[in-house]
C-alpha cells in the first residue's frame, strides 16, 4: 500500500511540476530560398528567427500555422524536421511555406513597388521535451523589409 500511495505522489507531483510553456516570441524571417516554382503552387524554404521566452530547452515540431502578407493568405507553413530550441535564447525554425499562387499574383506589382509589408503569422506548433508535445499558439502580425531577406 505504501508503495501505491509513494507511485501516486510522484505522479501527482510531476504533474504539477509541468506549467505551461510561455509563447515563443517571433523576431523576423530570413534566407528566402525558392525551393519549387510553380503556376498553381511553390514552395519556399526560410529561415524564422525566434526567441524562446521559457528556461529550458524543447524541440519543435508539426506547425499548422497560416501565412498572411497585407491581409491577404499567402499559404501554409510547416517546420522542416524536428528544430532544437535552447532556452532563453533565440534561435532559427527551418521552415517550408507552400504557396498558392492565386493568393500571390494580384500582390506581385505591390511587392516589387513597396518592400515592407504587414506579416501575419497565426496558427499552432507542436513544442514539447522529453516525448511529451503540446500545441502552442502562434500568433503575430507586423511590419517586415522582403528584400532584405532575399536570397535567390
Amino acid at each position: 500500500m505504501k508503495a501505491i500511495n509513494a507511485l501516486l505522489l510522484i505522479v501527482v507531483l510531476f504533474l504539477c511540476s509541468c506549467s505551461h510553456p510561455k509563447d515563443l516570441v517571433y523576431r523576423d524571417i530570413r534566407s528566402f530560398k525558392l525551393r519549387q516554382a510553380g503556376l498553381q503552387q511553390s514552395a519556399v524554404n526560410m529561415d524564422i528567427r525566434m526567441f524562446n521566452p521559457n528556461g529550458y530547452c524543447m524541440k519543435l515540431k508539426d506547425a499548422d500555422v497560416d501565412v498572411y502578407i497585407n491581409g491577404k493568405l499567402l499559404g501554409k507553413m510547416e517546420v522542416v524536421g524536428r528544430c532544437a530550441v535552447p532556452g532563453l535564447d533565440t534561435f532559427l525554425m527551418p521552415v517550408t511555406l507552400n504557396v498558392d499562387m492565386k493568393n500571390i499574383l494580384p500582390n506581385t506589382w505591390q511587392l516589387f513597388m513597396n518592400s515592407e509589408v504587414n506579416i501575419k503569422l497565426a496558427g499552432t506548433i507542436k513544442a514539447g521535451r522529453h516525448g511529451v508535445f503540446i500545441k502552442v499558439p502562434l500568433d503575430y502580425e507586423g511590419k517586415q523589409d522582403i528584400r532584405s531577406s532575399l536570397n535567390w
